[in-house]
């Protein structure tokens, strides 16, 4: 690959090679996309292994930091990427872990309330500083002006995916 070329150019050229009638141009947009967030989703679990949890499960644990109010599991599936499985996979091992609560939701006794246990509330405490600083020593490679194109393009798209 030369300098300036990505994997994404390479299979690009590739198909323009056997199917030469394809627009690929989609792919060097989700393409690109699809691979930034493994690599993103791999560095932010690589740098929060030491803290014991994942980005995902980091998620969840922040999204509960910033409420006032315990939330019901499928009020977090909905604020974080992932299934209501995934939630609750991640919901049985923070709560394992000592970082969060379930306790029975006082509207509907078949439903649950999750909470940050005051270690849960310092553990977001302290990596959430930490993780804005390695989300923007990988974004370094971008200029002020670019990640704020990026950004807002991303959420011009996101505003067009999500219900």
């Amino acid at each position: 690959m030369a300098a300036d070329r990505d994997a994404i150019d390479d299979i690009q050229a590739t198909w323009a090679l056997r199917r030469p009638e394809l627009d690929t141009g989609p792919l060097a947009v989700v393409g690109r996309i699809l691979r930034a967030a493994r690599f993103l989703q791999q560095a932010a679990d690589d740098w929060l292994a030491d803290a014991g949890v994942t980005r995902a499960e980091f998620d969840v644990l922040s999204q509960l930091r910033r409420t006032d109010a315990p939330l019901r599991p499928g009020d977090l599936t909905a604020g974080v990427v992932g299934s209501p499985a995934a939630t609750t996979k991640r919901l049985h091992k923070l709560t394992a872990a000592g970082l969060v609560t379930r306790t029975p939701d006082p509207d509907d006794a078949r439903a649950a309330r999750v909470a940050l246990t005051p270690a849960g509330e310092r553990l977001v405490d302290d990596l959430l500083p930490r993780q804005i600083a390695a989300e923007a020593q990988l974004l370094e490679a971008l200029t002020p002006d670019q990640r704020e194109s990026l950004a807002g393009l991303l959420r011009t798209a996101l505003l067009a995916w999500e219900p």
